[in-house]
């Protein structure tokens, strides 16, 4: 019997030293989900913003994302419709103005309706009463700073497996991008 255990430890040692250098692993930080603020693009002749709401992949342009206009003068965050072939408003600021928002698809995040808690936050809920198991969520948005140049919200959410995330989109009102403070 210590004969085989002691065999057993050498294959062991053997193993590990001659196929250590030999194997791969997945890093698991490229399979989560992010939320980021991707770039200025051009939709129509207008500069907007692109949000980036999928997997990373090291080629950017094959990753889904969406075209987001923030209107301070509207207080209102909109995200282009491609059915549509328009702006449709997701957060209304203006305390009288809100109304709950129904239905909002963010890339690979199921979709959501959105509603007030108070003026700097909103809680997503399923539209269909419960989200299914092992799906990717939005599960609230924090306005983090909201001035006439510039629109900053933490977005929490998780992934398939319930692992809490959160990402920051910065968007700016392209209107008002010349300012020189940011009041």
């Amino acid at each position: 019997m210590q004969k085989r255990s002691k065999f057993k430890i050498f294959l062991y040692v053997i193993f590990t030293v001659c196929f250590t250098n030999k194997m791969t692993a997945q890093i698991l930080e490229f399979y989560k989900p992010i939320i980021i603020s991707y770039k200025t693009g051009l939709l129509n002749s207008k500069k907007v913003d692109i949000g980036i709401f999928d997997y990373f992949k090291q080629d950017t342009s094959k990753m889904q994302y969406e075209y987001l206009k923030y209107n301070s003068d509207e207080e209102s965050l909109s995200k282009y419709d491609n059915k549509s072939k328009s702006f449709q408003n997701i957060i209304c600021f203006k305390s009288g103005d809100f109304k709950s928002q129904e239905k909002i698809k963010l890339g690979i995040f199921h979709e959501f309706n959105l509603a007030k808690e108070d003026d700097a936050n909103f809680i997503a809920s399923s539209p269909y009463g419960k989200y299914p198991s092992h799906i990717q969520v939005i599960k609230s948005i924090k306005v983090l700073q909201k001035t006439k140049k510039t629109l900053i919200l933490k977005i929490d959410y998780q992934d398939e497996f319930e692992w809490k995330y959160f990402g920051i989109l910065i968007l700016t009102d392209y209107r008002y991008e010349k300012l020189e403070s940011d009041e």
